[in-house]
């Protein structure tokens, strides 16, 4: 095994001004940029193995057709690849995305099948530079804390559970670190796990009253700590095992009303206070980054390299038939006074009886596995709740294991942790079924490191 070299790029994949308005979320759309959106690729080569690290400050990750046409032309194994999006709820769909409810695809597709030639232009660029910049490069992982992130689920004195600020609830504050510097010591790139949504201005105006796309906290936290480095390094950010993790002050649950029946519902802040919030914490996380930056002392120059993936099977859920699921929403978070105010009148709200989903099949949940040297990522095409993620690097053979999520394009989509299958949020409507996940998804993870280490 040779030693290490190490090479990284990104490029801006903003869409271009004639593309707005972006479809965001029901009724809302997105009106211009704000600040740069990017794909970031990091190259890794021992001489013997090539791989591939590839972030997207957007919501949308690679499809496998998509992906097979990376490792084509650059010349990557299927596995070696690592790519995954940062969830960014700021950014516009890209691709083939589904239509809004009750709208043929055709009324939508048109502007994100234009920015999906934005998008792949950019990732092809990252990636070629990451290639043309390989050096000599020393590797060194480390873990840090940062106390930007609150669990979600919170359950409300009307006895219903609806996303808030439930800070008690279970809540992973590791931020994980990997880096790469020359042999001069100057810094490369740093890969980054924390789990946390992009939720800060989710669907908030700014101060002009137009909604704005954004890399939101994480790609601040990225710009922050590239800054710090001469505006040089590439950092990388991608997201834990978040699926009820959400920043602090999110604009999906907070600030909310306090009624004397105990409903409660999400109110706007003025215009342009998320913006803020979202630049905070993510100047605070990429404080918190370097912190861990600078920890890592212990750097090596040889990173053997294996991969493994599967297929784990998990049990599926539908709505019964004729159920109206776009109002189940809505009733979910108490979100309807903006859609039906004729259900307000006379100062009441809505009986909130939910939908009871019926068993169905199974759904497929695509993991892979890239040991890098002395420390495991495990890719999760899905959102699971952190517990998840916590048990999965409580059972990993390795000390050093980050779970990554939103790493491919076949999406099982939320899946709640067993201990909060019986929270009725919006998450409970996926379609896995929630219940019985925990231990199919550690075995499946175990599956692959016996694959990988018996290679």
């Amino acid at each position: 095994m040779y030693k290490l070299k190490a090479g990284a790029c990104e490029a801006g994949i903003n869409p271009p001004e004639e593309l707005f308005p972006f479809r965001k979320y029901e009724n809302s759309f997105l009106e211009g940029c704000l600040d740069e959106l990017k794909a970031k690729a990091i190259v890794l080569d021992n001489g013997e193995t090539r791989f591939l690290i590839l972030g997207m400050d957007v919501g949308e990750t690679l499809n496998g057709e998509q992906k097979a046409e990376i490792t084509k032309q650059y010349g990557f194994d299927y596995e070696h690849i690592l790519t995954f999006n940062t969830h960014n709820h700021s950014a516009p769909f890209w691709g083939h995305v589904p239509a809004p409810r009750g709208k043929k695809p055709q009324d939508q597709s048109e502007r994100e099948i234009a920015y999906e030639k934005t998008v792949m232009a950019g990732i092809h660029k990252a990636v070629e530079g990451a290639i043309a910049s390989l050096r000599p490069a020393r590797y060194g992982f480390g873990t840090g804390e940062s106390y930007i992130n609150t669990n979600r689920d919170q359950l409300f004195e009307d006895g219903f559970w609806m996303q808030g600020q439930n800070y008690a609830g279970f809540s992973d504050k590791t931020l994980a670190v990997m880096k790469w510097e020359d042999y001069d010591g100057n810094l490369i790139a740093a890969f980054l796990n924390y789990c946390c949504h992009g939720t800060c201005a989710f669907t908030r105006r700014d101060v002009d009253g137009k909604i704005k796309t954004s890399p939101e906290f994480m790609g601040y936290a990225c710009n922050y700590v590239q800054e710090r480095y001469g505006g040089t390094p590439v950092i990388i950010w991608s997201s834990g095992a978040a699926g009820d993790q959400n920043p602090l002050f999110s604009s999906e649950g907070f600030p909310r009303t306090y009624e004397k029946d105990g409903y409660s519902e999400s109110i706007d802040t003025p215009d342009g206070t998320q913006y803020m919030i979202q630049k905070h914490w993510g100047f605070q996380h990429g404080i918190d980054a370097i912190h861990v930056i600078e920890s890592i002392r212990d750097m090596k120059e040889r990173m053997k390299i294996t991969t493994s993936s599967t297929i784990v099977k998990l049990d599926g859920q539908k709505a019964p038939e004729g159920a109206d699921m776009q109002y189940n929403r809505l009733l979910v978070d108490n979100f309807l006074r903006g859609y039906r105010p004729d259900l307000f009148e006379n100062g009441k709200h809505p009986e909130k009886k939910l939908v009871e989903m019926v068993p169905d099949g199974t759904v497929d949940l695509y993991m892979q596995l890239a040991i890098l040297g002395d420390a495991a990522f495990v890719g999760e095409a899905a959102e699971p709740y952190c517990r998840i993620g916590a048990k999965c690097k409580e059972a990993s053979p390795f000390k050093n294991t980050v779970v990554v999520t939103h790493t491919d394009g076949r999406k099982a989509g939320y899946i709640l942790d067993d201990a909060s299958a019986d929270h009725k949020v919006f998450q409970s409507f996926a379609k896995v079924r929630p219940g019985n996940n925990d231990g199919k998804i550690i075995r499946g993870m175990l599956d692959m490191f016996d694959d990988a280490l018996n290679k």
